[in-house]
């Protein structure tokens, strides 16, 4: 069973992601072009397509999130080396 996916629409390490997972339910080959990923997996059972999708949307909103965070996470790094720093150096 064939699937594309537009390289517009999904990022590669979200592909890459849950094509990670789909290892123990279906063999998988990527195939990549200019505008599509291009997924060939060897099971003909419709749920297989169903458990990707579920793996893209959540790698999606895993990614989006990590974007909007990644602000703050950087801020609290920054303060917690800055306050390891003044200790060390009492």
């Amino acid at each position: 069973m064939t699937h594309k996916l537009d390289k517009n629409t999904f990022s590669e390490t979200v592909v890459r992601s849950a094509l990670y997972w789909m290892s123990p339910i279906a063999a998988w080959k990527l195939t990549v072009d200019d505008t599509h990923w291009t997924i060939d997996f060897s099971s003909q059972e419709e749920n297989v397509i169903f458990e990707f999708e579920r793996l893209l949307n959540d790698y999606v909103l895993r990614e989006k999130l990590s974007g909007k965070t990644a602000s703050y996470l950087e801020g609290i790094s920054l303060a917690v080396l800055s306050s390891i720093e003044k200790k060390l150096s009492k």
